[in-house]
């Protein structure tokens, strides 16, 4: 039976990811941090733990792997140094791994829509289209998509750039949801956004992992919908059947909050509960792209749409006594 690895399995993609391989009939190795939790992966896969994330100790985790997903990510940091350091050295030590193992027949590594940065002009990006990433997380992520160029000739690698993923499992959407429940929706004033329920990112990533398709090359893996935010709180009044009270925020207002975060950090040492990276990112109005360049190179075809997503994602929440 072909094995897969998956770094970062525990995790909210990730052990969706995990169900998806496993669905393939393929077994799957899970790559995880000393005290990464098993809470969301089956019993019978097999869990390999790192604390020092270098070639020589990742050696061993990919032996006999055919394909490998590269999913661990950095979402906070106190630092930009933070972010770099994991998502380029632990990276770059994988890789290398990888290409010392022998034997790995693909690599899909997980970048991110921050990585190319919003669309200035609210047209959805391309993957041909210069990155300007706005934040140390879109930085570093795009420094990590750097690190798998330089492995093309070596490696058969891919990178995947999903938006904003939301779904079962998923904590960062959940506070909105809560809010909605609530009776209230903070949303950015004027703001359009590619929303991509987490299926369909596994479905996009094994397709990457399966399709013949030359290495190095990066894909927009997300929902064909472009998302306004007033669109999203009328999904959300059908789905919670009750009134919510949409509440614009102007950008002018989250700059100015971005502002006392980084001020907060600085006097404390410590990351605020409103991370000042998604506070940049949250500046600027338009983050949408497209998966043409998948659906005419890998097959992808996006199925969830944003209304059973939702509905699915809250009743999920629900049953788990998170909302």
């Amino acid at each position: 039976m072909p094995l897969d690895l998956v770094t970062g399995a525990s995790g909210f993609i990730g052990s969706h990811l995990v169900e998806g391989i496993l669905a393939q009939g393929r077994s799957v190795r899970a790559l995880l941090r000393p005290r990464s939790s098993l809470q969301w992966l089956p019993e019978d896969i097999d869990v390999v733990r790192r604390a020092n994330w270098t070639a020589g100790e990742l050696l061993p985790a990919v032996a006999g792997v055919d394909r490998v997903y590269h999913v661990a990510g950095v979402t906070h940091a106190k630092t930009r140094e933070g972010f770099f350091a994991f998502h380029v050295n632990a990276t770059d030590a994988l890789l290398d791994a990888c290409s010392q193992a022998g034997g790995v027949s693909r690599v899909v590594v997980f970048s991110s829509l921050a990585a190319a940065g919003p669309s200035a002009t609210g047209q959805p990006a391309r993957e041909s289209d210069q990155p300007a990433p706005v934040s140390w997380y879109g930085q570093s992520k795009l420094a990590q998509e750097q690190v798998v160029a330089a492995y093309r000739d070596s490696l058969s690698v891919s990178v995947i750039r999903p938006p904003a993923v939301y779904g079962p499992r998923d904590r960062d959407f959940l506070p909105l949801f809560r809010a909605a429940a609530r009776g209230i929706l903070p949303v950015p004033r004027g703001g359009t956004q590619s929303l991509t329920h987490v299926q369909d990112v596994v479905a996009g990533a094994l397709a990457a992992g399966s399709a013949a398709m030359p290495s190095g090359s990066t894909y927009f893996i997300s929902s064909r919908e472009i998302v306004r935010w007033e669109g999203l709180a009328q999904v959300l009044r059908a789905d919670m059947g009750r009134r919510i009270r949409v509440i614009t925020v102007p950008l002018s207002s989250l700059a100015l909050l971005g502002l006392a975060c980084r001020m907060v950090e600085r006097l404390t040492g410590r990351p605020t509960p409103l991370d000042r990276n998604k506070i940049a990112e949250a500046c600027f109005p338009h983050w949408v792209c497209l998966p043409l360049k998948a659906e005419r190179e890998l097959g992808f075809r996006p199925r969830i749409g944003l209304s059973a997503g939702i509905s699915d994602t809250l009743s999920w929440y629900r049953a788990h006594g998170w909302l």
